[in-house]
């Protein structure tokens, strides 16, 4: 993840987009809670709200790993399709901890 590339994509500079890509991780983090929380009871209304907003916020980034995940777990469940997207969930997870490592590092 080139944070100066990506950052000059949406016309920003790198510290500026360094920290949007800090509030998303804030943001994306708790709405990822929501969602796994939502996914595990079998909400799928409520997996749908949180991951589009996912999806959105990640897409203006320009994070398309989380967006295109993000953005197959929202469709699938609006479709009631929640166990089609239990291994997309997980991974999510991993995203967020992958741009965390390279936000701290």
């Amino acid at each position: 993840m080139n944070l100066k590339e990506l950052g000059e994509n949406i016309g920003l500079e790198e510290d500026e987009y360094r920290e949007l890509v800090e509030l998303f991780l804030d943001t994306g983090t708790a709405d990822y809670d929501r969602m796994k929380t939502a996914f595990v009871t079998g909400d799928a209304q409520q997996v749908a709200l949180r991951a589009h907003t996912l999806n959105g916020a990640a897409g203006n980034l320009g994070i398309i790993n989380i967006h295109k995940v993000a953005k197959r777990i929202e469709h699938a469940a609006g479709d009631n399709r929640l166990d089609s997207v239990s291994k997309d969930v997980d991974s999510l997870e991993e995203l967020f901890k992958e741009i965390a490592g390279i936000i701290g590092g």
